[in-house]
């Protein structure tokens, strides 16, 4: 029998050697929680953690304990690897699976990170309107959700298998936080270089991949994929495209 494909793959060649999987610069994340009051001792769950840094960042900075989900094996086991050395053993606990199929206790958490993640709820919508279930009294959620600079162009959310609203300005992602109870804190958008960054990465790191690996079965493939990516950013993502870190508070009195 065949064994089968790793839907994991191509996501991982694409972060080879990227420790923050976003258009996000190594401090972003210190901007906004430096200096951050939580209830004590603070318990950070990073829905979607990926490689982990962001999790790593947020105990460095604030202390106490924390909990990553994620789906993919292979970014799970880098992370576990960044965090030797970086917090004390047993600080950190690494989750292979979904978030519906995580089984974390509810009102256990004094942060909630999802960046770039909010799929892992159902969506930005579904994100706001149930991340608060996981965090006790006073607890802050931080969101990395992507917005439009412009209206989008229909191509381009075809091409992304987007609806019409799918991409809203980032005026109507803090509406809709608001809307949905939270207290919006602070907002920081990221920079056209931290997207350019982060773009030419991801293609690059898929272009050296198919370089060295002519062979590989999957290698046909991908190679249309990284075009059609590289193809759609440069025509269109670089000038709609934007990402934001979203860092919001529960009422006190819900």
């Amino acid at each position: 029998m065949t064994a089968p494909a790793d839907p994991f793959r191509f996501t991982t060649l694409a972060h080879a050697g990227r420790a923050i999987l976003g258009p996000l610069s190594p401090g972003a994340l210190g901007e906004l929680l430096g200096g951050l009051s939580l209830p004590a001792p603070p318990a950070v769950l990073d829905v979607g953690c990926g490689k982990g840094e962001l999790l790593l960042q947020a105990l460095e900075l604030l202390g106490g304990t924390g909990v990553g989900v994620d789906p993919n094996p292979a970014f799970l086991a880098e992370a576990a690897a960044r965090a030797r050395g970086r917090v004390p053993e047993g600080a950190v606990t690494w989750v292979q699976a979904r978030l519906d199929e995580a089984r974390l206790p509810e009102g256990a958490f004094s942060l909630l990170l999802c960046v770039g993640a909010t799929h892992a709820f159902g969506g930005t919508a579904e994100a706001l309107a149930g991340a608060h279930r996981w965090l006790g009294p006073g607890g802050r959620a931080l969101l990395g959700v992507g917005y439009a600079r412009r209206p989008p162009d229909p191509a381009y959310l075809a091409f992304l298998g987007a609806g019409p609203g799918a991409l809203p300005p980032l005026p109507d992602l803090v509406a809709q936080a608001r809307n949905a109870g939270w207290r919006v804190e602070a907002v920081r958008e990221s920079s056209l270089a931290e997207w350019d960054d982060y773009e030419e990465g991801y293609a690059a790191a898929v272009e050296r991949w198919l370089a060295a690996s002519p062979g590989d079965p999957e290698a046909p493939a991908f190679a249309a994929r990284i075009a059609a990516w590289r193809d759609a950013h440069r025509r269109w993502g670089r000038e709609t495209l934007g990402f934001a870190l979203v860092l919001m508070g529960i009422p006190e009195d819900p």
